[in-house]
This record gives structure tokens, C-alpha cells and sequence, in this order.
């Protein structure tokens, strides 16, 4: 009996060691995965699907691997997007088939277009709002977004540079690119040298919708289950794509469910229709260590459906510009086409929204599965340390921690910013005791050097504490106490007497780095640090990050993080740190000052993490709630472009904050716009039932130039 009490104590250690490590390992996972660079032809998540992305994400047991909001496009050939290896696979056939009949490899096959080719135009996720000229098939090589999403023009997608492989093929069969039905005048000679007669290199065009698609990642099985109950009221195809579970000791098992399609994995293992991965190696399985439970979910709101005929692809068979010339029929028939489309993508909305409402339905802060770190630990994936917890008083047995055996006023938790511990307040005791504390929290932490404590409010213009607001309890005297941050391998330089800087912030700020689009012009104000602004610039690949920031030592500490940053050779983005470094350049002043100084509608996106202003913010507050600045930084914007406005509101007012949606619809109607609100984030506590809120909203429409 003895032995196998003693079993069952190693037992369960073990297991509770198990389950301490998987947790480490999905956070890390989680991580590295979402603080990878968007590779998606927009680079950036789609607008409709910020909200339910950012709710999957804010839960610790989830994270989301890919999405899309649903969209629609023309596209030309066989439909299948891998059209290379179902090329190379159509090759080989016609090769064998060659070989035993006696006839030429390049015969071409019936259809006139190579198996597997996939030539896509006029992508759009937003509503169709021009129906004659989206469907408008005389003009697929002049206007080559008819009103659809804007093409990208820089970074790895320019000209298709990026594979010339891909490039020849479109130069084979392409279209879109001739001068009438799709065939050119004379033969084509292919990439291969083959040549293709002009019947060959003609096909017709094709209508797609396809509806909203996510691929989310789950800790555990009981996570798994909780995601796929709250989302079939929904979305009816909700599965397991993938269970691998592995480790160390026992194989990996996976478990397919009855997707059509294929799927990526964090690590970008593709899972195919066989339920296996194309890395069969279980050290691969396992690599990051624990269990893996893909989940996808996907709309039914799909349409396929041809526009034209093979034998005359630029003439639309419902709406055809050149023949009916406008007409009422003719235009009749392409907003019948808009409609099928707009109505679809309505359906879709909705239920993107019934499933953010089924999310937010959970519990806050209460993992759903029973997987989690019982001591508290680090949650070393949620971007170094953000905040440091101490062991809980007692463990299950009732055993005391090493933090209450010391007998010291430590406290149960204190923020890390580089090599530095920052409490909230300063420990109960003498200064010899406040030592002692300080050199406990170092002994348990290597990596901290000083630690200080904040003895005084925030009170300042900047937020800062001011040269006498932080007190040093232990570690080598640093005045002013200076140090530099490492978030998501980008580092940046702090002033923590002059400036205010929060690393709780750190998943926020990843956030809005995610949904910068490919190209954009990005303006951060209020910048303090720049961390926001480095993040953008190292993680995307915007065409200019313009920061404003008033304070003389934030700015020497934004120039000291964009040098560390030219230096950076592990930054996601095209070109490394140095491209990055290169594209962001900082104005010092007053916001009011120098925005009316900018060109009017010429940003994409502004970046706004507006301090509290004390007594003024909030739900009490007295002050105009930030009305001043957004005065002069919306005329700043593009059409659709988008705006992270943040503000202060109480616990009664989450999660829809309407006293902050009146005051932006205010600003927007006294300047001729109209603005919708893409998704309200909680970033964090500022005090007990105070929060701070990012309010992301796009302008919809802009008023006609005036002199």
C-alpha cells in the first residue's frame, strides 16, 4: 500500500509537471505564430474578421493560425489554387501517356487550359458597390480591381516578382492580359518552350464566393470542444481538422474530420485530406512539444458560377458593356450579380457576429479547459513576462510558498521592462526591508538588474513619473534609470523616470501590427517610446510609419530603438530591420500643431494611444474626450481608412463603449464622414473598474474636395 501511495504522489507530480510544460510550450507556440509576418496577398487580417480574431486571441488556450472574412473574385482555369503541383502531376501523366501511345508530351488537353491553373482578378471582401464595372469584362487588363480590393504595390508582391515561376505561367494562360477573347494574335510560345495555339490559351471567366474560413489552434481536446459548440449554431462545418497528440514518449495521432480542403498548421506542415501531415517525422510532429488540436471553421455561403464562354471569354453572358452599351437590361443583370454576392456576404456577417457574441459569452479571464499553470507561472509566450506572478500562498497540499516563508512584504506580482522589476507600490517596512525585497525579487529573477517601486501617481503631462516617482530598492544605482525592452524580438530604448511606457501593452500593440495592410501609409501619434511604430515597421510591410511625439525624451529614445532596429537581421519584414528602420521617420512637437501641418488624406491609418489626461477622461471625466485631436487627424485619412483610437471607460460601459462610439460619430458628422466600428478592444486596467479601450473604426465615405 505504501509503494503504491508513493506511486501515485510521483504520479501525480508528473502529471502536473506535464501539464506545466505543455502550457509553456502552447503560449510559446502561440506566440511565435502570431507574431509571424502576414504572407497573405493584403498582409493583414480582413477587416470583418479583426473581431472574432481578436476575441479567439485574447484567450489564453486559442490562437488563430489563418482566416478570411469571405470575398469574391473573377478567376480564369481549372479553379484549383495549387494549380503547380497539379500541373506537375498533369505533366507526368502526359508524359506517361506520351510514352505508351506515341504521341507528342506537349499535346494540349481538352479544355485548352493546363490542369490545376488558377489565374484569380478583382478580389473583394467588402460589398460590391459598382456592378457595372466589376462585372464589366472588357476591362479585366485596364481596371484591374473594378472597384474590388486595392492591388498590392510594393513588398513581396510587387510586378510578382517574388516567383518568377509563377510569372511565366501567367504569361501561358493569361486572359486577362489580351487584346480580345482571351487569345492573342498570334501563338504563344510557353515557359517550356511549347507552343499554344490561341484557342488553347483562352477560358472562360468564372464568379466565385467563397465564405468565411478560420483555423484555430486549441490546448487541449476540452478547449477543442468548447470552440466547435460555440461556433455550429453559426457555421454548420465546424471540425477537428487535425489532433496530434505527441510527446517525447508515445507516437503522435492525428484525427481528420470530413474537410474537403487543405489546411496549414503553425509551423506551416500542410494537413491533407488523409488526416496526415506532409512531415511524417514525429520529432517534426512534436516540435514545440504537447499536443495539437487544429479546429477549422467554415461558411456554406458559397457560389460558383461562369461569366463567359470559352469560345468568347471577354463577353459577359448576363452583362456585356460593349454590346448592350449601358442599357437598362444590361444594367439590370449586373446588380442582379451584385445582389447574389452582397447577399452572401451579408448572411456571412451575421454570423461572423453570432459567433463573437458566442465568445464573449465566456467567462474573462477563466480558461475553459482544465489545462492551466496551478502556481501561477509566467506566461512566457504573451511577450516576455508581461507581467511576473509570484507562487500563490498555498498550494493544493496547503504547503506555504517560498514567498510567504520569506517573511517580506513581496508582492504578488510587478511588471518587467528590460532588465528592470517595477512595483506598484512601495513594500510595507523600513528601507532595509524594502531592500531585502528587492533583493528576493532578484535572486528569483537573474535577468533583473535593479528594482524599483512607484511611490507617487502619474500625474505628469507625459504619464511619467518624473525623476523622483521611482524609488531603487536593490541593484547597482542607475540615474536616470534607463534600460532597453525586448518584445517580440524587437527592442526598443525606455526612459522610466520621463516616460510612460506599459508592457502589458505588448499583445495590443501585436494586435494592431496585424492588421496594417500591405503598402500603407501609417501615422502613430502619441507614440511615447515608439514601440508601436516599431512593431508596424518590423512586422509589415507598410510603405512609411510616420511617428509624432511631443516629448523631447521619447523622441531621443524612438532614435535610439530605430538604430537598434537598422541593426535588427531577425525583423519579419521584407528588407530586415534596415528596410524598416528606413521607412519610419519621427516628428518632435505638439500633435495639434504638426497634424494640421500634414497632407490632407493622405494616410491609411492612424495609430492613436492617447494618454489620460487625469480627471478630464473616463466616464466622469470633464474634458472633451480627445475631440480636439480628432478634429484635425481625420481629414488626414483615405477613403476607408482606419483609425485605433483609444479612450477610458468604466466596467459598465464594456464592451460596446458608447459613450466613446457618440463622441467618434460626432467628430465624423461634423466633418461630412461616416465611420463604422470594426471591433472595441480591452487593453488593460488603469484602476479598480477603470479600463483603457482601443476603438478601431474605418471611414466609409469621404465628402467631395473642397478649395
Amino acid at each position: 500500500l505504501f509503494f503504491k501511495l508513493c506511486a501515485k504522489s510521483t504520479m501525480t507530480k508528473h502529471q502536473h509537471h506535464q501539464q506545466q510544460q505543455h502550457t509553456t510550450h502552447f503560449q510559446t507556440r502561440k506566440a511565435n505564430c502570431l507574431s509571424k509576418r502576414d504572407k497573405s496577398s493584403a498582409g493583414r487580417i480582413d477587416p470583418r474578421a479583426v473581431d472574432i480574431c481578436a476575441e479567439i486571441n485574447a484567450r489564453e488556450e486559442y490562437y488563430t493560425t489563418s482566416s478570411c472574412s469571405g470575398r469574391c473574385f473573377l478567376y480564369c482555369g481549372d479553379g484549383i489554387k495549387s494549380w503547380h503541383a497539379s500541373t506537375a502531376a498533369a505533366a507526368e501523366r502526359s508524359t506517361d501517356a506520351g510514352e505508351e501511345d506515341g504521341v507528342s508530351n506537349n499535346s494540349n488537353t481538352s479544355t485548352g487550359v493546363a490542369h490545376g491553373f488558377f489565374q484569380r482578378t478583382r478580389v473583394n471582401h467588402d460589398l460590391i458597390h459598382e456592378p457595372t464595372r466589376y462585372f464589366n469584362l472588357s476591362t479585366l487588363t485596364t481596371d484591374r480591381t473594378g472597384g474590388g480590393d486595392p492591388i498590392p504595390t510594393i513588398g513581396q508582391f510587387e510586378s510578382l516578382n517574388n516567383n518568377e515561376n509563377f510569372k511565366n505561367k501567367l504569361e501561358e494562360y493569361v486572359p486577362f492580359s489580351s487584346s480580345s477573347g482571351g487569345a492573342t494574335a498570334d501563338a504563344d510560345t510557353t515557359a517550356d518552350g511549347a507552343t499554344a495555339s490561341n484557342d488553347d490559351a483562352a477560358a472562360p471567366i468564372w464568379l466565385r464566393y467563397e465564405p468565411f474560413i478560420l483555423h484555430v489552434m486549441c490546448r487541449s481536446l476540452k478547449a477543442a470542444s468548447v470552440l466547435m459548440a460555440l461556433a455550429r449554431p453559426s457555421f454548420k462545418n465546424v471540425g477537428l481538422t487535425s489532433w496530434n497528440v505527441g510527446s517525447s514518449n508515445t507516437e503522435s495521432e492525428e484525427v481528420n474530420s470530413d474537410n474537403n480542403g487543405d489546411a496549414n498548421n503553425d509551423n506551416g506542415n500542410t494537413i491533407n485530406n488523409n488526416g496526415t501531415t506532409a512531415s511524417s517525422s514525429k520529432n517534426q510532429q512534436c516540435k514545440g512539444g504537447g499536443p495539437r488540436y487544429l479546429v477549422a471553421i467554415w461558411g456554406d455561403e458559397g457560389l460558383d458560377m461562369p461569366l463567359s464562354l470559352p469560345s468568347s471569354p471577354r463577353q459577359g453572358l448576363f452583362y456585356n458593356c460593349d454590346k448592350q452599351d449601358g442599357t437598362e437590361s444590361g444594367v439590370t443583370n449586373a446588380e442582379w450579380l451584385a445582389q447574389l454576392v452582397n447577399e452572401r456576404h451579408g448572411r456571412n456577417w451575421k454570423k461572423i457576429e453570432r459567433f463573437v457574441e458566442a465568445m464573449r459569452s465566456l467567462e474573462v479571464d477563466c480558461p475553459v479547459d482544465d489545462v492551466g499553470d496551478d502556481n501561477g507561472a509566467v506566461s512566457v509566450g504573451m511577450m516576455n513576462s508581461l507581467t511576473l506572478l509570484n507562487d500563490d500562498d498555498d498550494d493544493q497540499k496547503g504547503n506555504k510558498s517560498a514567498r510567504v516563508l520569506s517573511g517580506l512584504p513581496i508582492p504578488r506580482s510587478y511588471d518587467v521592462v528590460g532588465d528592470v522589476a517595477i512595483l506598484n507600490n512601495l513594500p510595507e517596512g523600513d528601507d532595509e526591508t524594502q531592500k531585502k525585497v528587492g533583493e528576493w525579487i532578484m535572486k528569483k529573477n537573474k535577468a533583473i538588474k535593479i528594482v524599483v517601486a512607484r511611490h507617487c501617481a502619474l500625474s505628469t503631462e507625459d504619464r511619467s513619473p518624473g525623476s523622483s516617482g521611482l524609488k531603487q530598492l536593490a541593484g547597482h544605482p542607475r540615474d536616470p534609470i534607463v534600460t532597453s525592452h525586448y518584445e517580440y524580438g524587437i527592442k526598443c530604448v525606455v526612459d522610466l523616470n520621463h516616460t510612460f511606457f506599459s508592457p502589458r501593452m505588448a499583445p495590443e500593440r501585436l494586435r494592431l501590427a496585424q492588421q496594417v495592410a500591405r503598402g500603407e501609409r501609417v501615422l502613430v501619434v502619441f507614440a511615447g517610446v515608439g514601440m508601436d511604430a516599431l512593431q508596424i515597421a518590423a512586422r509589415t510591410e507598410a510603405k512609411e510609419v510616420l511617428v509624432i511625439e511631443r516629448n523631447a525624451i521619447a523622441c531621443e529614445c524612438i532614435r535610439r530603438g530605430k538604430l537598434m532596429l537598422s541593426r535588427n537581421k531577425t525583423a519579419p519584414c521584407p528588407g530586415s530591420g534596415k528596410g524598416a528602420s528606413e521607412r519610419m521617420h519621427v516628428l518632435e512637437g505638439d500633435a495639434l500643431e504638426l497634424l494640421p501641418t500634414l497632407e490632407k488624406g493622405s494616410f491609411d491609418r492612424i495609430v492613436a494611444p492617447r494618454p489620460k489626461e487625469g480627471s478630464l477622461d473616463g466616464d466622469l471625466g470633464t474634458g472633451d474626450a480627445g475631440m480636439s485631436f480628432l478634429m484635425v487627424m481625420l481629414p488626414l485619412l483615405k477613403p476607408k481608412g482606419e483609425v485605433h483610437w483609444y479612450d477610458f471607460a468604466a466596467d459598465h460601459e464594456l464592451p460596446n463603449c458608447d459613450r466613446t462610439r457618440k463622441t467618434l460619430e460626432k467628430a465624423c458628422q461634423s466633418l461630412g464622414l461616416e465611420m463604422e466600428v470594426i471591433h472595441v478592444a480591452r487593453v488593460g486596467s488603469i484602476a479598480k473598474r477603470q479600463w483603457r479601450v482601443c476603438v478601431d473604426f474605418r471611414i466609409i465615405t469621404k465628402p467631395a474636395a473642397s478649395s
